[in-house]
């Protein structure tokens, strides 16, 4: 850990709250009934102490397909951040009970930071889909900034997860999904990143998120990589 990061309290967390079992069989369920779903874990998950899960993002199905199968695995509740507007009556406490925290949209990254501190800080999950929106052709874009500076200062390791196909399962602009579509979930190794001292703070930033979005890169399949493809490829031909 660098001198930029924080040691977050290592609080154990609680169970998986009873409506958020309800709502994963729910999400298992249907995306079992619709698609043809494979489950990979390249090892154990870490069942206690704050943790940064880290997802690619290409459809509308990727949150209940990740959070669906990865919550019983983890043992504990996914927190997830959302827009502030969604959190109307009735659906404001069911947001809040399946995980969900309220940001201002618009609002700034310093509000959201604070408020994915928070959550690490009570020893929980806190899910986070780096590209900010879905991506239009299933090839993973640019990541926004705040998740390497999260996790580079608060020193919580990243569990880095890649979703395969839900684009053409349920893609943009579809009313409906595509039936029997195969889709993929890897989860890959837990690790931590770290400013390198020797670069400025700017491009040391930006090579811990390539890091970031390099390990979610190594779990999708190859059409969905884009430039973060390339660290695989090296390391292929080494």
């Amino acid at each position: 850990m660098t001198d930029d990061a924080r040691a977050v309290p290592q609080q154990k967390s609680e169970g998986v709250p009873f409506l958020l079992r309800i709502a994963g069989v729910i999400a298992r369920f249907a995306l079992s009934a619709m698609a043809r779903v494979k489950v990979e874990a390249q090892g154990e998950v870490p069942r206690e102490g704050p943790l940064i899960v880290v997802a690619n993002h290409i459809s509308n199905a990727d949150p209940p397909f990740v959070a669906g199968w990865l919550t019983p695995m983890l043992g504990r509740k996914m927190n997830i951040l959302a827009k502030q507007a969604l959190f109307v009556w009735p659906l404001g406490p069911i947001f809040r009970r399946l995980g969900a925290s309220p940001v201002r949209a618009g609002g700034s990254d310093i509000e959201a930071y604070r408020v994915a501190l928070q959550i690490l800080e009570r020893g929980e999950v806190l899910t986070i889909f780096p590209e900010g929106t879905r991506s239009p052709d299933g090839v993973m874009a640019e990541p926004k900034p705040g998740v390497a500076m999260l996790a580079t200062r608060s020193g919580v390791p990243i569990l880095p997860v890649g979703v395969s196909n839900t684009d053409r399962f349920l893609g943009r602009g579809s009313r409906f999904p595509r039936i029997g579509t195969r889709i993929t979930l890897r989860i890959g190794k837990p690790f931590t990143v770290s400013l390198d001292p020797t670069k400025p703070r700017r491009e040391a930033m930006r090579d811990a998120s390539d890091q970031i979005m390099e390990a979610v890169a190594a779990l999708v399949d190859e059409r969905h990589r884009g430039r973060f493809g390339s660290a695989i490829e090296r390391d292929t031909n080494l």
